[in-house]
């Protein structure tokens, strides 16, 4: 029983994404790698990936890159219910597409019900939008992670969208234990524009997420410890 409890100790793999992790080291690796082969390493490494979208302008590619990799990831959408009519239509085309394995989480006031006891969309920079933001888009996303209970966490992010992002990197450290991967983290947005043209993807051109009001502003996803 002892030598057995021995080799099991031994043989027991180690994880390479947890929050004790060398992220510095995996930044510093991986500065100058291509997105499909940072992609490619998490894909190998990750137990539990999870991949966030809002389905936004460009988010075909990031969708695009990480199904190639892995066709069946758990794909997590937040339906706030304050999407243009353009915005679902897209959606249910790259799900088809793209054959999503997606997961929807929706906030547990839609969006009639907050309209007419709250008013509607409150002013940016308030109490009331604060809360507007916790209620359509953090608390369903808390959720959705609380039970995929994923170990990475994948999102297209880049250095240039905003000052708040310029100061993160490929590895971050995320909410609920997770590892944060950006494989598009050091592409312009140009870069993504021509990723999009040249694998002939739709995009969406009729956007709104009422959570940021500012395309500069963070919805409070990647704001959260």
């Amino acid at each position: 029983m002892g030598l057995s409890a021995g080799l099991s100790k031994q043989s027991a793999p180690t994880r390479t994404f947890h929050h004790g992790a060398d992220l510095d080291a995996l930044n510093q690796r991986f500065k100058d790698s291509k997105p499909s082969e940072i992609m490619a390493f998490t894909i190998a490494e990750a137990e539990n990936p999870v991949v966030f979208t809002n389905f936004r302008p460009l988010a075909i590619a990031f969708l695009h890159l990480v199904t190639r990799a892995k066709p069946d990831i758990p794909v997590i959408w937040v339906d706030h219910g304050y999407n243009t009519p353009e915005t679902y239509r897209h959606i249910e085309k790259v799900i088809k597409l793209l054959d999503l394995n997606l997961y929807t989480y929706s906030p547990k006031m839609s969006a009639a019900h907050y309209n007419a006891v709250y008013g509607g969309i409150p002013p940016l920079d308030t109490p009331e939008h604060d809360f507007f933001s916790r209620t359509v888009k953090l608390e369903p996303f808390n959720r959705a992670m609380q039970e995929l209970k994923p170990d990475v966490w994948l999102n297209g992010i880049r250095h240039d969208q905003n000052a708040h992002r310029k100061g993160l990197d490929v590895f971050t450290k995320g909410n609920h234990g997770t590892i944060r991967v950006a494989p598009m983290f050091h592409l312009r947005e140009i870069d993504v524009e021509e990723y999009v043209y040249e694998n002939d993807l739709p995009d969406n051109d009729v956007y709104f997420d009422p959570t940021k009001g500012e395309e500069h502003r963070e919805c409070g996803l990647l704001l959260q410890k």
